[in-house]
């Protein structure tokens, strides 16, 4: 398991849509169904997860050992910026 960045985190949908597109290139069909049964997770856990966008680091690292031959060690990740900026003044000159 890779150490956790700041302000990063794993994308989901994003993830199972990447996954169910290297399968179908490879020749292998893959749902949504297919893809939860393999990690033993209930089918609407897996519409929440991929709803709400938020899934287990565990289920990550669950996804990348079972299908492997698919997105090995693909990470999908999102940059949170938690730094607000300035909008600039809308009565200055240009």
């Amino acid at each position: 398991m890779r150490k956790k960045k700041e302000n990063v985190r794993e994308v989901f949908p994003a993830t199972i849509d990447r996954l169910i597109e290297r399968a179908q290139d490879a020749g292998k069909t893959l749902t949504d169904t297919d893809i939860a049964a393999e990690l033993d997770i209930p089918i609407d856990t897996f519409r929440l997860y991929y709803k709400k966008d938020k899934a287990p680091a565990e289920i990550f690292d669950l996804m990348r050992k079972k299908f492997k031959q698919y997105i090995g060690t693909l990470y999908i990740e999102c940059v949170i910026l938690s730094d607000e900026f300035d909008e600039p003044d809308s009565d200055e000159e240009e």
